[in-house]
């Protein structure tokens, strides 16, 4: 199994990633013309000069380098005179930094490339949304060398996962530690959020209020089950993927610091961790901007006192102190033999129960930390969907 694992720019990962297993980093700019799949705040902020001499490093190090072009909306600017200048500029810097690869989530941007830069291989991000046999086929008839399945969707339909192996050429890559809402509701919508706000020409310049992630973390605090049910893959299990030929798993997350990205490859290459599952599941505190953030970073992405009541929305800072929820990730071991002959889309989960089965078994809670916080996200959210937020 091969691994494609996520740069925050710091040089001094590159040279801890000399290990068996990882073919790749990805990343990109905090905001470029095309965007991306997190939004720039979330980021850390790194030079174009920097940049290359990143990539540079990291083929040093015998790694490639693939670079996320993941939008999911360009706001139809990709057909007129100015955005196609614009998206091959991009590209023919990227094709001078020394990019291997690119992520992309648009059919179009796929069949440019492939037209204009065949020098690139072109992966297909995860928010296309790939969860059936002939969503499959048809990226890999347009030219895909690698997808990247639905994070929401088929982690764990092991049929279907056989199916696509069956169907396409291309190379196929899963994600292992994403934690989102088991087929979530809000996640194309989530990806629109994103695209936008790491767009360099958006009008709100990278400004945006991440109800998506807000109402997720309430609603898996209010049911923990919900944790149980979102489609990570555990280190233990990489390789049941193995054995009906997926190709890759990709690790996240890019903005998170130096030390937790480690945490989290060097469990997955274990292939072992003992401890809280959510130590390797991405989480706001371990994010770069609630550890080594500026303040002018702050102050740039959200003293926006025109946009919105800066006052309430500051009020969300403190709904990020770290999760009242422990899962034991030993009490998960044969956890996925359920799903082996199984099929999750075919029964309803108060039928089925089996998660919340094993959210007793494997979930501890500090009760009244998880009160407490779900309060804060109720009020928080009330001035959202109140419009409250947006007044004085």
């Amino acid at each position: 199994m091969k691994f494609s694992v996520p740069t925050n720019w710091d040089p001094d990962l590159l040279p801890k990633l000399k290990k068996d297993g990882i073919e790749e980093i990805y990343g990109k700019l905090a905001y470029d013309y095309i965007g991306g799949g997190r939004p720039s705040f979330l980021v850390p902020h790194v030079s174009k000069k920097k940049a290359v001499v990143h990539i540079a490093e990291a083929h040093k190090n015998n790694l490639k380098f693939n670079y996320l072009l993941n939008t999911t909306c360009m706001g139809n600017s990709e057909w007129t005179i100015s955005g196609q200048r614009k998206i091959c500029g991009l590209l023919d810097w990227l094709m001078e930094a020394g990019v291997d690869s690119v992520t992309v989530a648009i059919p179009y941007l796929l069949e440019l490339i492939k037209k204009r830069y065949p020098e690139f291989k072109v992966n297909i991000s995860t928010q296309a949304g790939i969860d059936a046999v002939e969503r499959a086929r048809y990226w890999n008839d347009l030219g895909a060398d690698k997808l990247t399945l639905s994070v929401v969707d088929v982690n764990r339909n092991f049929k279907l996962l056989e199916n696509i192996r069956q169907n396409v050429k291309c190379e196929l890559q899963l994600i292992a530690n994403l934690h989102c809402l088991y087929k979530c509701p809000f996640y194309k919508y989530h990806s629109v959020l994103s695209a936008h706000s790491s767009q360099s020409g958006h009008r709100l310049n990278g400004f945006m209020i991440d109800y998506c992630t807000l109402k997720c973390g309430y609603m898996r605090l209010l049911n923990p089950v919900e944790f149980i049910r979102s489609l990570w893959i555990r280190p233990e299990d990489i390789h049941y993927y193995e054995e009906i030929g997926i190709d890759s798993i990709k690790l996240v997350d890019r903005g998170m610091v130096t030390e937790a990205i480690l945490l989290i490859i060097n469990a997955y290459l274990n292939r072992s961790y003992d401890g809280n599952l959510l130590d390797l599941l991405p989480h706001p505190t371990k994010n770069f901007l609630f550890n080594k953030s500026s303040l002018f970073h702050k102050i740039k992405y959200f003293l926006r006192p025109f946009l919105v009541n800066i006052f309430r929305f500051r009020s969300g800072e403190n709904l990020f102190s770290g999760s009242p929820i422990y899962i034991d990730n030993r009490k998960l071991d044969g956890f996925l033999d359920h799903f082996i002959n199984g099929n999750c889309d075919f029964i309803s989960c108060s039928k089925c129960t089996y998660c919340e089965k094993m959210a007793k078994v494997a979930i501890k809670m500090d009760a009244g930390r998880q009160s407490a916080i779900i309060e804060k996200y109720r009020d928080y959210l009330d001035t959202l969907i109140s419009s409250k937020m947006f007044r004085y």
